[in-house]
């Protein structure tokens, strides 16, 4: 009987706590839209776009506020 009630003892003491479970936040709005950006545009691409691209436009996607057509045309006329 002691032993079992040992072992008992030595499980509970093991056993993992999650106090804070919880307090954990949610997921922002931000970054699941961002995600949902990232998978339409994958899956509108047929051809499978390079990792380099897939970045280039998901950036320009999400920071869309800060160009418009006339920056665009300055880059193009750069290069």
């Amino acid at each position: 009987f002691v032993q079992r009630l040992e072992k008992h003892r030595r499980l509970e003491a093991r056993k993992p706590r999650y106090d804070h479970i919880s307090s954990i936040p949610p997921t922002s709005n931000k970054v699941e839209r961002f995600f949902s950006v990232a998978r339409t545009t994958f899956a509108q691409e047929r051809n499978s776009p390079q990792p380099a691209t897939l970045e280039k436009t998901l950036f320009l996607r999400e920071n869309a506020d800060f160009w418009d057509v006339s920056t665009v045309d300055r880059v193009n006329s750069c290069e």
